[in-house]
């Protein structure tokens, strides 16, 4: 779209040489008051429970699995290809393994089983053994008595390489001469969908815009790099402690790899140090246990943080072509979308990366004519995966910028252009699936609409100001395609906690007092009687992946589920001990209290309880849940959705360039909130990476060599970028008939900040930025674009 008709849909340049901000008009359209319902997320009131890890965290008590220390513990450490592209003629670790102090060298050739692991396929090397595709492949692994020890024997191992042409560039990767990377080819997946008639669509079209949006590769940065230990154990088996996000998947991939039955594999991967997707796949998990067992002693590892940086999953950048009409009422009449994403050496999660986003390829909009294809490249440019998000919010970016662009052609607010455009509750998802009920999107668009933020003001000084909008509509778990299903129990304990069995993952995300929270709701007990075991394949029963938003579903209908059963065991073992009728008693904070007594302190506490049932054997129920499936059979499709609307007001600093985020709203859709703490750390977490993304964050690679070494040249967002003013305010409501209970609320903080602030710089400039980041050279850029 040129500059001039971007322009003139905002009326006469005033004497900065820019279009007046808008957003103003929306007020003739805007509610004078947020939804019904729509409550502001503040840390006060009886629904507010402290965090029970914050105290540790804060003074730095709680030991993560990195932490672990014993004498007869040995340090593990790495070699790394450190080169993009290049063919292992040999491999000699003779020199390595005479050194003092080493213990054991792995190579591929101590691999015992299947010498390749990934979620999705298995193309990715334990240690490589014939080729290296990225800096950060791990060849060869060394444990010894001490870090000084091990880093000697890693200088001391030599490699014959022949080193190849890098693959750099997705586009370039599948051109027919290009050099080929896995036996099958380049392109990694390949997806899309045709619906109605495209080139009539756009020939009926009023207004068509046209861009190439172009995201990040952007790094998890988690507090806790990479790392754990391993043991052998009595059995010939092992014991693994590793962060991660799905213990018993670990021990599955991990028992291909060693050749083990899984039985003999124990996983811990609690707690977690962060994940955000990047701890998904297995990271130190397979070098690690390949040296416990080869030295017969545990083994530590933990990466430093510029070999995370090296070897970590990254984001996958995705250059995503949008060409969108609307007619010239500012109806939706054609959608054309070519994405092409890099996968990296390794697919890893990225190909249900790019299906999801291509499944939010039109966001929550309707769209009669439409074509979308997906392209996945495989190149030398580290490894691509999950990160939350999940490929939704790169497609968020785009398809919500373009709202924007028609709704300035149309002369239209973007909130009048979304309401005419928005799907309907009980219609088919994008690909013709059934979704679940309690759709909240018009709430969304009104609570976004009747912000303050738009009344603001529009100059000081050197800035200019504006407000932007995004709507977020984000699905949660895997989709239809996987077996996506977990399970859990319930039990009292012989010292009388509630014990609640999930093998989900705690990683900072609140899980654990989403679980109390959801067994006292159901039970009537207290929070602090319910102890959750969790991220121990050898305690507690698989749960799935702590991914895809999908942790609040598991937990609440876990709990729903096991519950009744455990609550009717508690009071009938309470009558015997009682002589009382079970109906006559009700489960209270502490224990158990006759029905109707107008105290609520307990006639017989838990611990009592347990002693007393003790000889006979104490309750336990267990539970199994299943995501519900959605009928679509042709590709990956989500079922049940959360919903969102994001706000941000920034200034941009006509001199600098500079962006700077004063005011970030973020509206929220999820149902009912489990654990408010949890909640509003979910959504201000994921806002704080969403303003990285957008702003600051990028991992450089050029010619397959990674610039960007550590964090010295990354910059993550500190607290003193966090906006002046944040805003959370969440709909709790769901429809009388909905079963399915809370959404995962997990990444709809991030979903929609990158267009929220994108369509803040358009409405200031009249021009809109679409490559993330946002550096202020490219905003000057766009400030002095000549008009046309």
């Amino acid at each position: 779209m040129a500059a001039a008709s971007k322009i003139s849909a905002f009326g006469a340049i005033n004497s900065s040489g820019l279009p007046p901000a808008r957003m103003s008009a929306s007020a003739s359209t805007a509610p004078s008051a947020p939804p019904a319902g729509l409550t502001s997320l503040d840390p006060a009131g009886d629904r507010w429970h402290p965090r029970a890890d914050l105290p540790d965290k804060i003074a730095g008590r709680l030991e993560y699995l990195t932490d672990a220390r014993a004498p007869e513990m040995l340090v593990g450490r790495i070699l790394r290809a450190g080169r993009p592209h290049a063919r292992i003629r040999a491999i000699d670790t003779a020199a390595a393994e005479a050194m003092p102090g080493v213990r054991a060298v792995v190579t591929h050739r101590d691999v015992p089983g299947l010498n390749a692991f990934g979620i999705m396929w298995q193309d990715q090397p334990a240690l490589c053994a014939d080729m290296v595709r990225h800096e950060g492949d791990p060849v060869a692994a060394v444990a010894a008595t001490d870090a000084a020890a091990a880093e000697a024997a890693l200088a001391a191992i030599r490699v014959d390489y022949v080193d190849l042409p890098p693959v750099i560039d997705p586009a370039a990767a599948l051109a027919p001469d290009a050099p080929i990377l896995h036996p099958q080819g380049n392109l990694a997946a390949e997806t899309g969908i045709d619906r109605g008639d495209l080139a009539a669509g756009f020939a009926a079209a009023a207004h068509v815009v046209e861009e190439t949006y172009v995201t990040p590769r952007q790094m998890h940065a988690f507090l806790e790099t990479e790392g754990g230990w391993c043991a052998p154990t009595a059995d010939g088996g092992l014991m693994v402690a590793v962060g991660g996000q799905h213990g018993a998947r670990d021990r599955m991939q991990l028992a291909r790899i060693l050749a083990l039955p899984e039985e003999r594999i124990r996983v811990v991967t609690s707690p977690v140090g962060g994940g955000f997707g990047g701890k998904d796949e297995l990271t130190v998990q397979p070098a690690l246990a390949l040296l416990a067992l080869k030295a017969g002693a545990p083994v530590r590892m933990h990466l430093s943080r510029a070999e995370s940086v090296l070897a970590g999953v990254k984001r996958n950048p995705m250059t995503i072509r949008m060409r969108s009409g609307c007619d010239a009422a500012g109806r939706l009449v054609a959608q054309e979308v070519e994405l092409l994403a890099d996968c990296g050496a390794y697919a890893s999660l990225s190909p249900a990366v790019m299906e999801t986003a291509l499944e939010h390829a039109a966001g929550p909009y309707l769209v009669p004519n439409l074509r979308t294809r997906g392209r996945l490249a495989y190149t030398n440019n580290g490894t691509c995966g999950a990160f939350r998000g999940f490929g939704a919010n790169q497609m968020t970016f785009a398809i919500e910028c373009q709202m924007d662009r028609l709704a300035a052609r149309c002369g239209l607010d973007p909130a009048e252009i979304r309401r005419r455009n928005l799907r309907r509750p009980g219609m088919p998802g994008f690909l013709g699936q059934a979704v679940a009920g309690s759709e909240r999107l018009d709430e969304m668009l009104a609570a976004a609409a009747a912000s303050p933020l738009w009344a603001t003001p529009q100059e000081e000084g050197d800035e200019v100001f504006a407000t932007g909008m995004a709507l977020n509509y984000q699905g949660n778990g895997l989709g239809s395609l996987p077996d996506d299903q977990a399970e859990g129990a319930l039990r009292l304990a012989a010292d009388g906690a509630i014990e609640m069995l999930c093998g989900l993952d705690e990683m900072g995300q609140g899980l654990v007092p989403a679980l109390q929270a959801a067994v006292a709701d159901r039970l009537g007990c207290a929070r602090s009687d319910v102890r959750p075991v969790f991220g121990d394949t050898g305690l507690a029963p698989d749960a799935g992946s702590t991914s895809a938003s999908r942790g609040t579903f598991v937990a609440w209908h876990l709990a729903d589920r096991a519950a009744p059963g455990l609550a009717a065991a508690l009071r009938d073992g309470a009558a015997r001990l009682l002589g009382r009728p079970a109906e006559a008693l009700r489960i209270v904070p502490g224990g158990i209290a006759e029905v109707g007594s107008n105290s609520s302190a307990p006639q017989l506490g838990l611990a009592e309880l347990a002693r007393g049932l003790l000889p006979g054997g104490l309750p336990e129920t267990t539970a199994h849940v299943a995501f519900p499936k959605t009928g679509y059979t042709r590709g990956n499709a989500r079922y049940v959705f959360a919903f969102g609307a994001t706000l941000a007001r920034v200034g941009i600093d006509r001199v600098t360039g500079a962006v700077r985020v004063t005011d970030l709203h973020l509206h929220s859709a999820c149902g009912p909130v489990l654990d408010l703490a949890a909640y509003l750390g979910q959504l201000e977490g994921g806002a704080m990476q969403g303003l990285g993304l957008t702003l600051t964050e990028d991992i450089l690679i050029a010619g397959g060599r990674t610039l960007t070494r550590n964090l010295d040249s990354y910059m993550i967002p500190t607290i003193r970028d966090m906006p002046a003013r944040m805003a959370m305010t969440a709909l709790e409501d769901l429809d009388p008939d909905d079963p399915w209970g809370p959404r995962g609320a997990g990444e709809l903080g991030i979903g929609a900040v990158t267009p929220a602030i994108a369509n803040a710089v358009g409405a200031a400039l009249g021009r809109w930025p679409a490559i993330a980041p946002f550096p202020p050279e490219a905003i000057l850029q766009l400030i002095e674009e000549p008009a046309s």
